[in-house]
């Protein structure tokens, strides 16, 4: 039998795309963690010494479990914890034997050891809060778009829960996913029923905007409301509120861009200018020439400055 030139290529393109469907992955309805080494080499070593403390001082902890609860943390609070002592406790002695060796001093090496240990547990108990406020800023800057694409698909008659799982399958909000795991988790692996999945997360996610729209989703489906509408009324306050931030944002950008101007470039060039005038005149500053202070100005205090401006700036913006 001869071959037909015309349709078999299509015929080929079709076994090709079809092979292509199939061995696509199934789409797993909740997500695995992968345990953390670390983590359990802590445990190992300091466990007993972790439970003792959780033990006697559980008010000491409390606030720290509170904010442990708020971001995206895979491992047990205790596991935490003990990776906090393990840390310190290296810290300890890896501080004092460097700065023994480098001061040649054993007793001033083991007092900034101490200083280590205390460092790294000031360091364990205040990342929960740093990591807090940036989920937090990420969070409301997905959240007008997020809420525009669950609007989307609302409108298409699909179940509620299938929003949070094509918004998984989107990749398009990286940190608004994670809360969208763990609505699937909780659904999919503990049994909850949407609203009881909803108010979970609600609860212990750090965006007190997101909290709010799960919690009035759970209103609108009990109520048996319009949740297209809901989520397109939603979608217009957020946007709006967005757009304010945004020219709030840039408002505040041009009033620094005026402080940088007159803070380390004019005075720096006037500083300079100064410095040159004492140079021909001869004479010193504090015991230093003004050859040596345009060097320390020039190559330590500006540096140190505009790092300091740059670390300002990203404290103070809202992520874009």
């Amino acid at each position: 039998m001869k071959k037909n030139p015309e349709i078999n290529p299509y015929i080929k393109k079709f076994a090709k795309n079809y092979k292509k469907v199939k061995s696509k992955p199934a789409v797993v309805p909740y997500t695995l963690y992968k345990p953390n080494q670390f983590a359990k080499i802590s445990n190992r070593f300091v466990e007993p010494i972790t439970l003792f403390l959780l033990r006697k001082f559980p008010e000491l902890f409390k606030p720290l479990f509170n904010s442990l609860k708020l971001i995206r943390l895979n491992m047990l609070s205790e596991s935490y914890v003990s990776i906090m002592i393990f840390s310190s406790i290296l810290a300890f002695f890896v501080g004092t034997i460097l700065f023994s060796i480098i001061l040649k001093n054993i007793l001033n090496g083991l007092g900034l050891g101490v200083l280590s240990l205390f460092f790294t547990i000031i360091i364990f108990f205040f990342y929960p809060k740093s990591n807090i406020n940036s989920r937090r800023k990420k969070i409301k800057s997905e959240l007008p778009f997020a809420i525009i694409h669950m609007a989307a698909i609302a409108g298409s008659g699909t179940p509620p829960i299938n929003i949070f799982s094509l918004l998984i399958q989107s990749k398009e909000y990286p940190e608004l996913e994670t809360e969208f795991k763990k609505i699937m988790n909780h659904i999919n692996i503990f049994g909850y029923d949407l609203s009881t999945a909803l108010k979970s997360v609600a609860s212990t996610c750090p965006s007190p905007e997101f909290g709010e729209l799960l919690n009035g989703i759970v209103s609108t489906v009990n109520s048996g409301g319009d949740l297209k509408t809901y989520l397109e009324t939603k979608a217009q306050d957020a946007l709006s509120t967005y757009k304010l931030e945004r020219q709030k944002y840039v408002e505040s950008i041009a009033t620094y861009s005026d402080i940088y101007t007159g803070i380390l470039i004019a005075a720096p060039l006037l500083f300079i200018t100064t410095l040159a005038i004492i140079n021909v005149i001869g004479g010193a500053v504090g015991g230093l020439t003004a050859t040596v202070i345009a060097q320390y100005g020039t190559f330590l205090v500006l540096p140190i400055l505009n790092v300091g401006f740059i670390a300002f700036l990203n404290l103070t913006a809202t992520e874009i």
